[in-house]
């Protein structure tokens, strides 16, 4: 890999984790086509530990236990932040406050009712698939879920506007060009086959797939043009109910 894709894909690591201290500084828009390759990274780092888990013994509960152990390390390396994005836009959305009161709901760091029941939603709901991907050795999708929910910020950024292009969702859209959009839909389309190809899944499932995906992306950017643009806590739901679908839409 040349020295400045390095560079760049040890940024988008940082960027997304806590597991590379940044070594130069790079503009969010300028990481975007390295977020794929670091969630497949961080895939592998959290699927490894859960895999050796699962070999351990023959216990029923194994599966469940290292699904529990996949959460924590992905709640620890990305700092928690995807999740907050969650909690934040729940609380948002369920007010249905309007203009700055919208905003306003978003940027409170007090958790609220509706946030707390989209956490509740999204954690159980990873719980579940892993578990049942975990116990039928479907390490396959436990891999590619963070390639595909990582992708999924530039297929949301190619799908709305930012709201303030300095804020942290329009320094994101601003490196979402319509080469990189068209790149990322052909790598969701080769990933969403690969089970396919690998005789694990039903062609059909690959399109049912790729729909659910579509229609989220649709909600999320019609929530965003609706209160004025995106922002980084849309990406950071974005990306955990992306994965999220990807491991429910593949059991």
């Amino acid at each position: 890999m040349p020295c400045a894709a390095l560079e760049r894909f040890h940024g988008a690591l940082a960027f997304l984790s806590r597991l590379a201290p940044p070594r130069q500084s790079f503009a969010p828009a300028l990481l975007l086509p390295w977020f794929a390759p670091a969630g497949l990274l961080l895939g592998a780092l959290f699927a490894l530990p859960a895999w050796l888990l699962c070999r351990a013994g023959h216990a029923t509960a194994l599966p469940a236990l290292a699904a529990w152990l996949w959460l924590i390390l992905e709640i620890w390396a990305t700092r928690g932040l995807h999740w907050d994005g969650v909690a934040d836009l729940g609380d948002a959305t369920g007010s249905n406050a309007t203009g700055e009161a919208f905003w306003a709901v978003l940027r409170d760091s007090r958790l609220g009712a509706f946030g707390a029941l989209h956490l509740l939603l999204t954690f159980s709901g990873h719980m579940l698939a892993l578990t049942l991907h975990m116990g039928a050795d479907g390490w396959i999708f436990v891999l590619l879920a963070p390639c595909w929910s990582r992708a999924s910020v530039v297929w949301l950024g190619s799908m709305a506007p930012a709201r303030e292009a300095s804020s942290l969702g329009g320094l994101t859209c601003a490196g979402v060009t319509p080469r990189l959009a068209r790149a990322h839909v052909l790598l969701g389309i080769l990933l969403a086959l690969l089970p396919p190809a690998l005789g694990m899944l039903p062609v059909w499932r690959a399109l049912l797939l790729a729909l659910g995906q579509y229609m989220l992306l649709a909600s999320l950017a019609r929530t965003a043009r609706r209160h004025g643009g995106l922002s980084g806590d849309f990406f950071g739901a974005c990306i955990q109910w992306s994965q999220l679908w990807f491991l429910l839409g593949t059991l």
